[in-house]
C-alpha cells in the first residue's frame, strides 16, 4: 500500500482493520480447500498441475495480506490514530 493510499479515513468493508484480518481468513480458508484437494482428491496431469499453481498463488495474496495489515499496525501505532467512516445502516 502506498503511503499516500493509506492516509484519510477508513472506510468500512474496504480498507479497515477487521476488513483485512476478514480478507486474510478467507484467502486462508481457500489455500486449505487446494491443499486438501491436492493431498486427498488424487488429481494427475493438467489438474494437480493447476492444483499447485492455485497454491501458489494464494501463498502470495496471503504474504502480501500479512504484509498489509502489519503496515496498518504500525501506521496505527506510530500516529496514534484509527480513523474511520462511520457505516450507516440501511434498517435499524
Amino acid at each position: 500500500m502506498t503511503e499516500d493510499r493509506r492516509t484519510g479515513a477508513k472506510i468500512p468493508n474496504f480498507n479497515t482493520l477487521s476488513t483485512l484480518i476478514d480478507r486474510l481468513t478467507i484467502e486462508n480458508v481457500k489455500l486449505a480447500h487446494f491443499e486438501n484437494a491436492l493431498e486427498h482428491d488424487g488429481p494427475t496431469g493438467a489438474q494437480r498441475i493447476e492444483l499447485e499453481r492455485k497454491i501458489a498463488v494464494q501463498h502470495e495474496v496471503i504474504q502480501e495480506l500479512k504484509k498489509e495489515i502489519v503496515a496498518f499496525l504500525e501506521e496505527s501505532f506510530v500516529t496514534g490514530r484509527y480513523e474511520y467512516l462511520k457505516e450507516e445502516r440501511t434498517f435499524a
